[in-house]
């Protein structure tokens, strides 16, 4: 008898749950997968006094593992983009599309997968990454259908002050959407018990996640990905990097980017890839396209901060945007003397669940902020997760839609940085 890989998937999923024994006939991991998982955790953000599913959303259909270049991807449903290098050097294919082959997903996560979804799942504390198996986890989708992943990493979270987030790959769902036929997409994943549970790095030390569960309403290809959370602290670069054979996009982090200028760093946590179309990487100087922040004038009433470069007054004093910052790092030449960094269609970003606005000014004035916001209107470009149309869609292909308009409370994290370690 021919089992489909769901319906094998979810009975292999609920005997983990009832407790029976099932016979694991997965590929031992790569080498490169335990260097990257090697339990070391440094200086990594608190999102919530308890442990806790942050999101879980179904990201993107079937564009993970797929071989060959422009013709395979189009036809698998995903976008190519069109660009040219300054350079005049070939593009790598990150620039190029979302869509990732086979043989590069080998070595970073702990099985193979193909034409494969994805999945991330965003936890509030950092995970204990010897402890991340595709079989921790548990989808479940709008049919009442339970889903095991093929797949699962800390990657492309994978810096060692980041780790809070599971990238599962598998068949989550398609892209139609609630209200259509035949419509499928994942509305609850569960973190269940396996041979070694997942594991959450606390303040107090080292917490199960098993128990833990998301639920989620709407596919990708009906919103786009938001913020989960924001967080403020004095400027950083204690754990940033840490992987050598990872680090063609290091450093990025903003004392790197934008030196002494760099006071305080405002992390944004997100549920998903944040791409300005699905494709293409977040840049540094991207500030104004996106986001503004909001704080408090001396008189009590409320003020958006939306350029760079400009000193706004708040109460406290004065706060100035200097730049986006744990995304990639541009092309770095010298004009009339003086450094600069651009930033071209090659540009590779990181694609990971953060980004950081650096600022300067008065610590007093950093405390009257009280929100980040994406008004993803107007002058104000959405956000895309991975799978996105691209700078040059396929005509009739359905893309992941564009995100929602979001605003997020800030955390004020200067008295009590929020932050944890280790290393086993």
């Amino acid at each position: 008898m021919k089992f489909s890989r769901r319906w094998l998937g979810g009975w292999i999923a609920v005997s983990l749950l009832m407790g029976g024994a099932v016979a694991a006939q997965d590929a031992p991991t790569s080498l490169l997968f335990r260097r990257l998982h090697r339990d070391i955790i440094v200086n990594a953000d608190i999102w919530s006094a308890q442990p806790e599913i942050l999101s879980a959303g179904y990201g993107f259909d079937n564009i993970i593992g797929v071989d060959g270049g422009e013709a395979e991807v189009r036809a698998a449903g995903g976008a190519w983009n069109t660009v040219e290098c300054s350079s005049g050097a070939d593009p790598a294919r990150s620039v190029l599309t979302s869509s990732a082959p086979a043989d590069n997903l080998t070595n970073l996560f702990d099985q193979p997968t193909s034409y494969s979804d994805g999945l991330p799942v965003v936890f509030s504390m950092p995970v204990l990454p010897s402890t991340v198996n595709h079989t921790d986890f548990l989808v479940t989708l709008n049919t009442g259908m339970t889903v095991v992943p093929d797949s699962a990493s800390i990657y492309p979270n994978w810096e060692l002050n980041e780790r809070h987030v599971v990238v599962l790959f598998g068949q989550f769902g398609n892209r139609l959407i609630n209200g259509e036929a035949g419509a499928e997409y994942a509305v609850r994943v569960d973190v269940v018990a396996d041979a070694t549970p997942l594991t959450l790095v606390a303040p107090s030390g080292l917490v199960t996640a098993v128990g833990l569960f998301k639920e989620s309403t709407l596919s990708p290809y009906e919103s786009g990905p938001y913020l989960v959370g924001a967080k403020l602290n004095r400027i950083s670069a204690e754990g940033e990097g840490g992987v050598q054979f990872l680090n063609a996009n290091m450093p990025n982090d903003g004392i790197t980017l934008y030196g002494a200028e760099a006071q305080y760093r405002l992390r944004l946590f997100t549920s998903g890839g944040f791409s300005p179309d699905g494709v293409r990487g977040l840049r540094p100087n991207a500030y104004e396209d996106h986001f503004r922040i909001q704080a408090t004038r001396a008189s009590g009433r409320p003020l958006m901060i939306e350029e760079v470069g400009l000193n706004y007054t708040v109460r406290g004093g004065t706060i100035r945007v200097i730049g986006l910052a744990d995304l990639g790092r541009g092309l770095a030449f010298t004009f009339s003397g003086h450094p600069v960094i651009a930033y071209d269609d090659c540009y590779e970003e990181d694609h990971d669940n953060y980004i950081d606005i650096i600022l300067a000014g008065d610590e007093e004035a950093m405390r009257s902020i009280t929100a980040v916001e994406i008004p993803a209107a107007g002058d104000y470009m959405p956000f895309y997760n991975p799978g996105g149309p691209g700078n040059n869609p396929t005509p009739g292909v359905r893309y992941t839609a564009p995100g929602p308009a979001d605003l997020e409370p800030v955390i004020i994290a200067l008295d009590d940085p929020l932050v944890v370690s280790y290393q086993g």
